[in-house]
């Protein structure tokens, strides 16, 4: 399937892409294009552009020079960070310290995207968030849950990678924390309380959000119902999960 970019609301676009587990089974993955108040862009996530879809974001972003930054959200998610380094060399590159570890010849700014520094600098336009209670970067690198999740209040857009993930399948569909919550929670006293308040906390971040932009499908989620309201049902399918944890090793 071709890569795709969609616009899903005015100054903020997604591009879809292929993403093969063993060269066969596409995953997808995501890349989004935010136009900044000031008229400048940001890419959230890198991914390598090329054909039709490359042509429409250098046509939308003067040929790339108004890229003026891009947001490496995810740590483990490093394979299109150097590709897209080179393709806007004008752009400020940040990412988490893995990814600085994985590529360390690029030009990464010096502070990260989890930092609330970061944050700070880009918060006329987008607002974040890192889960608590679990490692942004655990020492089990199979395990992918944590991510810097990105709210674009002017389109009312959630862009987030593994720590949520949609899937269309009847019954046991629609928004639901990364099936890793049970391994990447930390094994200590509070963790479960804190998980719990920071999703709540996104849940209400996602208040009058109503399009949602998640990576590992090819398809787009729909956008039939507000983000905070499935925010909080993938809050209620790992209520469970949360107080057992609690239960064993503390609240």
């Amino acid at each position: 399937m071709a890569d795709e970019l969609i616009q899903i609301a005015d100054g903020f676009w997604n591009i879809r892409g292929s993403f093969k587990l063993a060269g066969v089974v596409d995953l997808g993955t995501q890349m989004s294009l935010v136009r900044l108040r000031s008229g400048d862009f940001v890419l959230l996530d890198s991914y390598a552009l090329s054909g039709e879809v490359e042509r429409q974001v250098r046509a939308l972003t003067d040929g790339g020079r108004a890229v003026r930054a891009v947001l490496n959200l995810h740590p483990f998610h490093t394979l299109h960070v150097s590709a897209t380094a080179e393709q806007f060399p004008m752009a400020e590159l940040y990412v988490t310290r893995r990814h600085k570890e994985r590529a360390p010849a690029l030009r990464w700014q010096p502070v990260h995207t989890d930092d609330p520094a970061l944050h700070a600098q880009f918060a006329e336009d987008l607002t974040f968030s890192v889960p608590r209670g679990v490692d942004l970067i655990p020492s089990n690198h199979a395990l992918h849950f944590a991510s810097v999740l990105a709210v674009h209040q002017s389109s009312q857009t959630l862009h987030v990678d593994d720590t949520l993930s949609w899937s269309s399948l009847p019954l046991v569909g629609g928004l639901k924390f990364h099936p890793t919550l049970r391994f990447a929670l930390q094994k200590r006293a509070g963790a479960a309380t804190e998980f719990r308040a920071w999703a709540e906390e996104l849940a209400s971040i996602c208040g009058g959000i109503q399009h949602l932009c998640t990576a590992h499908s090819r398809a787009l989620p729909d956008q039939a119902e507000p983000v905070a309201a499935r925010v909080r049902a993938a809050i209620s399918g790992v209520t469970g999960l949360l107080d057992r944890h609690a239960r064993r090793y503390g609240a």
